[in-house]
């Protein structure tokens, strides 16, 4: 999928420079990048678009992406539901919005010393989430417990536990940095707080960072 980027103007602009196709080594392609037209000298940026990568139905994902190219890279991710509306997504700063059925990568490459050439473009898309117990934990008679979490996640996605009997867990704090449980007795009246121990799994999708190429990966 290579490709180069381009300047756009008008027959005029080149009638008024005299850039012709005639020359001692003729042209069999322009691009524009380094020619001064119009009173200006410079070398565009390409801005490439993916195919759209259909899930099948609306699912929460994070994902991986890499450019090869010889400039300065950007990645938008779009999704969209209904693949007519789409909404860029920045998977550093808004994971949580990594949520469709339908989505593509918008690629720009800049290079402003040279015509700016896109080799490629590699991306998956992910659903499995990571996880980790907490094997008899101590949950607080009242207020959340933050769970004592090793790994770096952008959402938790779900939490599972085994207490004792009549004794419910409960995910209270869905930070991602900082997840809460609580634990309740249900054998009273009102389904009081209560404190117990418990075995606690916590469920979620990992960080991702932009990296200094632009690409997108998991921390």
């Amino acid at each position: 999928m290579p490709g180069y980027s381009t300047r756009t103007y008008t027959w005029q602009d080149l009638a008024d420079d005299s850039v012709t196709w005639g020359d001692t080594n003729p042209w069999v392609e322009w691009t524009g990048n380094g020619t001064t037209i119009d009173g200006s000298t410079g070398y565009g940026n390409i801005v490439y678009t993916t195919t759209t990568k259909d899930f099948g139905e609306i699912k929460d994902f994070y994902m991986t992406a890499s450019v090869i190219s010889n400039g300065t890279n950007s990645i938008v991710v779009k999704v969209s539901d209904d693949d007519v509306s789409y909404t860029n997504v920045n998977p550093q700063t808004n994971p949580g919005d990594l949520k469709g059925r339908y989505v593509k990568l918008e690629v720009t490459v800049v290079n402003a010393s040279t015509t700016a050439t896109l080799t490629s473009i590699d991306a998956s898309f992910l659903f499995d989430p990571i996880s980790e117990t907490f094997p008899a934990l101590s949950i607080a008679a009242s207020g959340n417990t933050t769970l004592p979490i090793t790994q770096s996640y952008s959402r938790i996605t779900s939490m599972t536990y085994d207490a004792p009997k009549d004794i419910q867990v409960v995910l209270t704090d869905t930070t991602a940095s900082a997840p809460g449980v609580k634990a309740y007795d249900l054998d009273t009246w009102g389904k009081v707080e209560t404190a117990t121990t418990a075995d606690v799994s916590i469920q979620g999708f990992p960080n991702m960072n932009v990296n200094a190429n632009g690409n997108i990966e998991v921390n």
